[in-house]
């Protein structure tokens, strides 16, 4: 960046389209390029981009020489004699021209890959000509016409994406296509006004079309000491005050330091030419000159967090700036996948439910995207568009991770903070385990002591919906083991009618974590009885949480598959350790039997989720022993390991399994008690 001036040379300054017509003053600068001594319809199309004179492709001015259609060599001023242009939106005369610049196509591998454009001055051309600006824009559908300029010949096309010095162009929604005639026709930007390409040429036996872009025409140009049209951009107040403020920030950066985020920003963007002072940067990023450009310069700014931070205030009014880089944008579309439109709009229903999001009908999810891009949130919040990409991530299986670090990636950049993302992930989980919740049976069990044999119980049965289907309590008097152990032989039963469940959870007060529940008898028909634990995951859990937001913490923290287990010998230690680690989620108990109902309710109040422990051993032998039990991804599988355990002692009760006791204390869900009372320790209902 060779100055560091605030302004920048331009050409000669015109206003936006002035007519009714969207496409009136292309219509001014349409050119068609013919053969001088041949009639009828021309060869190729043209645009006037500056007083006297109009680009158009080279290969359009070797097909009218008769020369091969990739002839690099430069035409000569005779040669130059058999070529004549007409401008059918003003008159039909045909008029010389002079060769003003020259870019020779240069093939490689069949395909062109650079030049092929041809800068042609005229003399004097007819009055109510209207050079049009070149530039290139934010818009990706586009307008063209045949060489003729023919209303009746309008081709739409989508600009799909950059490549080089070209544009893939794919078709839009009008019946006509690009065909060999549309060489040199201009790509126009109707909402910008602007001509933003040149149609150079077309797939063989394919709709896919390309066109050289706008920074190579003005790269042509400016080699000719020709100054294009440009568009006097007028903003409103507060643009203007943001575009203000963006230029005092960066035009105190050091000049290398500012070089090297023009080079970064240029990059991101596509752009063929780095932007040589600070307002062409500060104009090239402006949401009206490219949707992206905000976040590339914060992108390009990711190791000055101070200056991004200036950066993020200074554009906080500017309306609309969408989130994510085009890296990022490219990223979450290749992550979510082609078919997931119905995936994302339902998770926007969960997310968002207060937006109303486009017509289902005619967006298609990049539509979507930016739709949700485009909805505002304070700063250091959660963006509208990622939360909708954790609520998909919590509800798919596989990669629901990957969408997890792309959205930290991205929360990172925008300077949203920790806890608002992880108040987010928890939202978003909460709402996915609801729906995707498999059939579970709950016993809330009350004893006079943790060695009676009188209860009051409540049992309950939710589906995959969590509808409870089920429900039995023990009325107003305690009930025996026996008839505690009938009731629960009657809801397991209910429970075997799915094909896939969580299991059995007993909630527990505290001091009663002891009981062996998973060894209950139930009624298993001609086999007699089988402890409830040795086929259905059996799990403890507490009748209440008193802080429920370490809970959360943990619990998150535990999504890793690096989490292991943390041991617990003694709670005094343990006490110290759990109080400065909220990262520990899993605590392997082996404290002696005195201390074992003190160090569960320690890990209790400090909200550790998991704790597994044997009833009746301790010590490091002990620990070590039911280390084996826990896997490596313990958060899925620890259940499911525990239970095996068990299987392998159905009657013995020597064997470890016969004393595994695991609390599960999953932070996603609160028990629904709908519609009953429920007994307490003392009697009566709470």
């Amino acid at each position: 960046m060779e100055s560091r001036s605030s302004s920048r040379a331009v050409g000669v300054t015109v206003h936006p389209p002035y007519d009714d017509d969207p496409d009136a003053r292309i219509r001014r600068a349409w050119v068609t390029v013919h053969t001088r001594s041949a009639s009828g319809e021309g060869l190729g199309a043209g645009v006037v981009v500056a007083d006297g004179f109009l680009l158009t492709c080279a290969h359009v001015i070797n097909a009218v020489l008769g020369r091969p259609k990739l002839a690099t060599p430069e035409p000569t001023a005779p040669e130059m004699d058999a070529v004549a242009v007409s401008f059918p939106g003003v008159d039909a005369t045909r008029y010389a021209v002079e060769l003003a610049g020259w870019l020779a196509p240069q093939p490689q591998a069949d395909q062109w890959w650079d030049g092929d454009l041809a800068l042609l001055k005229v003399e004097s051309g007819p009055a109510g000509l209207s050079p049009v600006p070149v530039g290139e824009t934010p818009g990706k559908r586009l307008w063209t016409w045949y060489h003729h300029g023919a209303p009746r010949s309008l081709v739409d096309v989508v600009l799909q994406a950059g490549m080089g010095p070209w544009y893939i162009l794919d078709p839009g929604h009008a019946p006509l296509e690009i065909l060999p005639g549309h060489s040199g026709a201009p790509l126009w930007d109707r909402e910008h006004g602007c001509v933003t390409g040149l149609v150079v040429s077309r797939e063989r036996d394919n709709p896919r079309s390309y066109a050289i872009r706008a920074s190579e025409m003005r790269d042509l140009l400016a080699s000719a000491g020709v100054l294009p049209t440009v568009v006097t951009t007028v903003y409103d107040a507060r643009t203007g005050a943001c575009r203000d403020a963006l230029i005092d920030v960066l035009d105190a950066l050091p000049e290398q330091q500012l070089r090297r985020c023009a080079d970064r920003v240029a990059r991101a963007l596509g752009l063929r030419r780095t932007p040589p002072t600070v307002t062409d940067l500060v104009d090239t990023v402006l949401p009206q000159h490219h949707p992206r450009g905000i976040p590339a310069l914060l992108g390009a700014l990711a190791a000055a967090e101070d200056v991004a931070r200036r950066v993020r205030d200074a554009a906080a009014g500017l309306r609309p700036v969408r989130i994510l880089t085009q890296n990022q944008y490219d990223e979450l579309l290749a992550l979510l996948g082609p078919g997931a439109h119905p995936e994302v709009r339902a998770a926007a229903r969960h997310a968002v439910p207060h937006f109303v999001l486009p017509d289902p009908g005619t967006a298609g999810l990049d539509t979507l995207i930016e739709d949700l891009e485009d909805r505002v949130a304070e700063p250091g919040l959660v963006p509208p568009l990622v939360q909708v990409v954790e609520e998909v991530a919590a509800a798919r299986r596989t990669d629901g991770d990957v969408l997890r670090d792309w959205s930290d990636r991205v929360t990172d950049r925008l300077g949203v903070s920790r806890e608002a993302v992880r108040q987010c992930r928890w939202s978003a989980d909460s709402r996915a385990s609801v729906r995707t919740a498999q059939p579970v049976l709950r016993v809330w069990l009350w004893a006079a002591e943790p060695t009676a044999d009188d209860f009051d119980y409540d049992m309950r049965l939710y589906d995959d919906h969590g509808h409870e289907v089920w429900a039995r309590t023990n009325g107003p008097d305690r009930r025996s083991r026996e008839e505690l152990c009938a009731h629960l032989s009657e809801a397991v039963k209910e429970l075997d009618h799915y094909d896939d469940t969580a299991g059995v959870e007993f909630l527990l007060e505290e001091g009663f974590f002891g009981m062996a529940v998973d060894r209950l008898p139930t009624d298993a028909g001609s086999v007699g009885t089988r402890p409830v634990g040795l086929d259905r995951v059996v799990v403890l859990r507490g009748q209440s949480v008193r802080r429920p937001g370490i809970w959360k913490v943990r619990w998150e923290h535990g999504r890793s598959c690096t989490a292991g287990p943390y041991v617990m010998l003694d709670h005094r230690t343990a006490d110290s350790v759990l109080t400065r680690r909220n990262e520990i989620a899993l605590v392997i108990a082996c404290c002696p039997p005195d201390e074992r109902d003190l160090a569960l309710a320690l890990c209790r109040y400090l909200g550790v989720p998991v704790v597994l422990w044997h009833r009746g051993a301790h010590g490091t032998d002990t620990a070590d022993e039911l280390r084996t039990v826990v896997p490596e991804d313990w958060r899925r599988h620890l259940r499911e390991e525990v239970r095996l355990r068990r299987a392998e002692a159905p009657d013995d009760s020597t064997h470890m399994g016969a004393h595994l006791a695991l609390l599960w204390e999953d932070p996603s869900w609160s028990p629904p008690r709908q519609r009953m009372a429920h007994p307490t320790r003392e009697g009566g209902a709470a």
